[in-house]
């Protein structure tokens, strides 16, 4: 890589992913991320701990997004991000959370190869694909793109969820971050965004000022998809409906988004085709025998976690109703 090429930049407000960590670094380490970037707050499972070792490691860039202040953290992070000065003009950002992972479907399946399909692009929006719990009851600690692999239809615009989508940009054409897309444009026109969905075709007007999702004239999954694992086993969702949801602060969660958010009507594991990759680099993460302890303690905190909150009487009331409609997969 020579000091001109673009490089591939995500940042991610974090809090509480502990057991999912591992798999989700791997992930991007394996689709080629160059600089990983999580900033995390309030973290009670070891969060912050695991990843600071992974950045004492060099292998991401870990910063301390606590404050004293009620602001959001995801405000706070995206500007700290910015401050940082990480990105230069022609590198490539992209916010991503921690249950999303992007599912590259052209050449060797890197970010790169994405780039590199659409060569006119300088902004290119990838389209959620909801993937339900495909009725898995309990936590484990196993990859999660090998226990759900059930999800929402490509044409499926309802809920409004299902066709949201993440942007990855040039860090020059935009000022600001957002959730799903970036904001305030340094340029005066659409067409100088050179924005594309994720089938290599030009996105409308419209998104040149606003919108978070795709829709029927924009939505497109032939070249990249962002595998979207809200919800994950019952046993997990207990966790993150004590945690409430990422980018509204005290909003609690329950049957209203399970059943929103729990799309199980289609197979779908394309995302496999870079599972041998993923792997390498797990064990390699792995491999630190610190990172393997603190991994081990974020998991038995989570179970620790799941078998306090399965004693109360409002949380086994929500796994009976979560767990009414299907019979339970993986399970003994």
């Amino acid at each position: 890589m020579t000091e001109q090429d673009p490089r591939y930049i995500s940042v991610t407000p974090m809090k509480n992913e502990g057991p999912f960590v591992l798999e989700w670094v791997a992930h991007n380490l394996a689709i080629g991320v160059d600089d990983i970037v999580v900033m995390t707050n309030d973290c009670t499972d070891g969060t912050d701990v695991l990843l600071q070792r992974l950045h004492d490691r060099g292998i991401v860039t870990h910063v301390d997004n606590n404050s004293r202040r009620q602001t959001s953290p995801q405000k706070r992070a995206y500007k700290k991000f910015l401050r940082m000065e990480v990105a230069r003009p022609q590198d490539w950002v992209i916010v991503i959370d921690a249950d999303e992972h992007i599912n590259v479907k052209t050449g060797d399946h890197t970010l790169q190869a994405l780039t590199e399909a659409i060569p006119d692009a300088k902004t290119i929006s990838m389209t959620w694909r909801l993937f339900g719990n495909a009725g898995v009851i309990r936590y484990e600690d196993r990859f999660l793109s090998d226990q759900f692999q059930r999800a929402a239809q490509e044409q499926k615009p309802r809920p409004p969820q299902a066709w949201g989508f993440k942007t990855m940009f040039q860090r020059q054409l935009w000022d600001a971050l957002g959730v799903h897309r970036p904001k305030r444009p340094t340029v005066e026109t659409m067409e100088e965004c050179h924005w594309y969905n994720g089938s290599a075709q030009k996105m409308p007007e419209r998104y040149y000022t606003s919108s978070w999702r795709s829709a029927r004239d924009s939505i497109g999954y032939d070249l990249v998809q962002v595998n979207h694992y809200a919800l994950k086993s019952c046993e997990s969702y207990l966790v993150k409906k004590m945690r409430g949801r990422a980018h509204h602060l005290g909003e609690s969660l329950g049957m209203e988004y399970w059943n929103m958010m729990n799309q199980n009507a289609e197979r779908d594991s394309s995302i496999d085709v870079i599972l041998d990759r993923k792997r390498e680099h797990f064990y390699e993460l792995m491999s630190d025998p610190e990172t393997a302890r603190l991994h081990h303690v974020s998991c038995d905190l989570h179970r620790e976690h799941i078998a306090a909150l399965r004693e109360q009487p409002e949380m086994q009331d929500l796994m009976q109703q979560m767990t009414s409609g299907f019979v339970a997969q993986h399970q003994e």
